[in-house]
Parts: structure tokens; C-alpha cells; sequence
């Protein structure tokens, strides 16, 4: 057997062993997988790089093969959950914390990064990204992704496709109670992306008031990452996706054209994956090295030709570019600044006025949607 074949028999087992992993009805869920490093079937165990991400396997398995392309002794562990669970998991696990962590959830990352859990790194490949890509050199963007609708077109019979958040109020109203439990929102208090998109709603829609409410009355299913909320659009457990994240609804989208993603007219929100090399880092120097990737010219290409996600580098080109991204209809792009304004996000007062509005609208709600495994 060739050694690229060796590699990706390898490869296939350990995904199957990490998909056969289920976890107990209601808590969160991670996955765990192993990239064995190029030189594995002839050489002992070399230095292992240790990733946290919320990022899918599909998506970022790309980036690990240019990267063990160019470090062929490295083996890397990737540990995927949603945001809140491995935001959680690196605080109360202090002697386990990866070398790198990346996770769309803005407002955790950078609290981790102020609260002094990142290691600062000059990169030599933030030359060619925009200006407010980084943080202090600690926290560092490389993504430029909307949030999104998503809407089984099945619901809409005479009505016209909404693109705007009124005209979604107005398919809500209208729908009445065919749209009971048929609406799914991410649990902004098991969702750290959720809790960000939600609030930065709170800031910006001068119809959030209106929509919480109506969330509320046709008793929203809540749900703890996008794929789940995905699959139960597909199924028709609901109808209408509220604040997803664009990269995967976009390719739902292209696989189930009866499933239509929509970017709100009167704003889009844009949210940048962010990642940091921990404090704690065992392999410093590797982590620095996925860093310089992830924001090259070489690791940007990836992203907008083979991983699907709309990298933050305006120079590249691709399918999931930013130039190709704003040829879609859109409103108003409005990117969450990546500053200290994020910190009011993360303040407790802040926190519980939020999730007061939201409990109070949600009474009625149903449980949680566990993750998808």
C-alpha cells in the first residue's frame, strides 16, 4: 500500500472512531481527532500540535494538510465543540489547554485574550491583512463571515421570500401558528456565538424588541450550534433559522435548494473566527507556525477554495471570497468590531440583563436541542 494511502486508511478510522462518540442527552458535546503526522508509519511520535476549534473537521481538515505538508513530523489533535463548551474547557482545565485556540465566539476570545491567557506573536503574514484584523498581536482575525436566515421554502406557499428582517416579522405574522415550535434560534446561554450575534442584534435592529417577542410566542426551538439547527430545517422539525452562521447555510443551501439562505437587507452582521496561541502553549513555536499559515496568502486561498469559509484577506480569490461574498444580496455589512467594546458583551450586568429579556420571552419555549455529535 502506498504511503498516501496508509494515510488516509489511517485517517478514515480515526474520523469513524471520533463520529461513534455520543455523550449523554443534554450536555455538550465534543469531538476529538487525531492527524497523524506524514512520517508516522516510519518514524516514532514526533511533537504533537494541540488545536481547540469550532470550526467543522471538513472545513479545517485543509488547513492541517498544508500545514503537515510543511511540518511532515508534526501530529495534530483537534478537539471540536461549540464555543461555550470550549471556552469553559479551557478555563477549568488549566493544565491541559491546547497550543492554539480558534472559535467564532468574539467576545470569549477576547476576554480570555485581555485577561492575559494569549501569548502576544509579531506574525510576519499580518502584513497583508486588513488593519483591524488583530488585537495587541494576541487575538487574531481570520474570517469575514455573515450571519444569516435560513428558510424552508415549504412554508411559504403564496408568500414572497423575506429579506429583510421586517419582512421576516411580516412571514411570522402572517404564517400565525404554523409557525408554532417551527422557529429555531441558537440557546444564547449554552452559545457563545449565539449570545454574540443576539447582542450585537440588541445594538443594531431597531426590530429586536419585535422579533424576541414573536421568537417567544411561537416558542422558538432552541439549539446549541448551526448544524443542528441546519438538520432540523432539512427534516422540517422548523421552518425558519434565525442568525446562523453563512459559511455552512450557504452550502446547505447548494446541496438542498428547497433550503434558502438569506443575508437581512437592512444589516448583515459579520463575525471573524478568531484564534490565539495559548499562554500555556506546550508547542510554542508550532503554534506559531499555524498562525503564520492560517493568515498567509496560502492559508487564506484555502479557506475561499477549499474549506468553504470567506477568509478575511481581501486578496484572494475563490468561490467563498470576500469579493464573491458581496455579489450576493445583502444589506449593509457590519463587521463586530474586534476591540475592547467586546468586553461589554462579557460583563456580567450586561449578561444577566440579556439573558432576563430572553428568559422572559422564552418561558414557553421548548428545551434545548442538544449539539449534533
Amino acid at each position: 500500500m502506498s504511503t498516501r494511502g496508509w494515510l488516509s486508511g489511517v485517517l478514515a478510522v480515526l474520523l469513524w472512531l471520533v463520529n461513534s462518540l455520543v455523550f449523554a442527552d443534554g450536555t455538550p458535546q465534543s469531538s476529538h481527532v487525531i492527524f497523524p503526522s506524514a512520517n508516522s508509519h516510519t518514524k516514532p511520535q514526533g511533537a504533537v500540535l494541540s488545536v481547540y476549534g469550532a470550526l467543522n473537521r471538513q472545513a479545517i481538515t485543509p488547513l492541517f494538510k498544508a500545514y503537515q505538508n510543511k511540518y511532515p513530523d508534526v501530529s495534530i489533535h483537534y478537539t471540536e465543540a461549540n464555543t461555550r463548551y470550549l471556552y469553559e474547557q479551557f478555563l477549568s482545565q488549566p493544565t491541559s489547554r491546547p497550543d492554539v485556540m480558534l472559535s467564532p465566539a468574539m467576545d470569549l476570545q477576547f476576554k480570555l485574550a485581555n485577561d492575559g491567557y494569549a501569548l502576544a506573536y509579531e506574525s510576519p503574514s499580518l502584513e497583508g491583512l486588513p488593519q483591524d484584523s488583530h488585537w495587541r498581536h494576541e487575538l487574531f482575525g481570520f474570517t469575514y463571515e455573515p450571519i444569516v436566515t435560513a428558510i424552508n421554502t415549504d412554508i411559504l406557499a403564496a408568500e414572497t421570500m423575506p429579506q429583510s428582517r421586517e419582512q421576516l416579522l411580516n412571514l411570522i405574522r402572517n404564517k400565525n401558528h404554523l409557525l408554532d415550535d417551527k422557529i429555531g434560534l441558537f440557546d444564547i446561554q449554552r452559545s457563545g456565538l449565539g449570545y454574540l450575534a443576539w447582542a450585537y442584534d440588541g445594538q443594531q435592529s431597531r426590530s429586536y424588541g419585535r422579533l424576541l417577542e414573536a421568537f417567544g410566542t411561537h416558542q422558538a426551538r432552541l439549539y446549541t450550534d448551526t448544524s443542528a439547527m441546519l438538520n432540523a430545517l432539512l427534516k422540517g422539525h422548523i421552518f425558519i433559522a434565525y442568525n446562523l452562521v453563512g459559511a455552512y447555510s450557504y452550502q446547505w443551501s447548494q446541496q438542498y435548494p428547497w433550503i434558502k439562505t438569506l443575508m437581512p437587507t437592512d444589516y448583515t452582521t459579520i463575525i471573524r473566527r478568531t484564534a490565539f496561541i495559548s499562554r500555556d502553549a506546550q508547542q510554542p513555536i508550532l503554534a506559531k507556525r499555524f498562525i503564520d499559515l492560517l493568515l498567509s496568502l496560502e492559508g487564506q486561498h484555502i479557506l475561499a477554495n477549499q474549506s468553504g469559509i470567506t477568509p478575511i484577506s481581501t486578496q484572494v480569490n475563490g468561490p467563498y471570497s470576500r469579493d464573491e461574498l458581496s455579489k450576493l444580496p445583502h444589506g449593509i455589512f457590519r463587521p463586530i468590531p474586534l476591540g475592547l467594546e467586546l468586553l461589554i458583551q462579557t460583563d456580567d450586568a450586561k449578561k444577566r440583563l440579556i439573558y432576563h429579556e430572553w428568559d422572559n420571552a422564552m418561558l414557553s419555549a421548548p428545551n434545548p436541542v442538544p449539539s449534533m455529535p
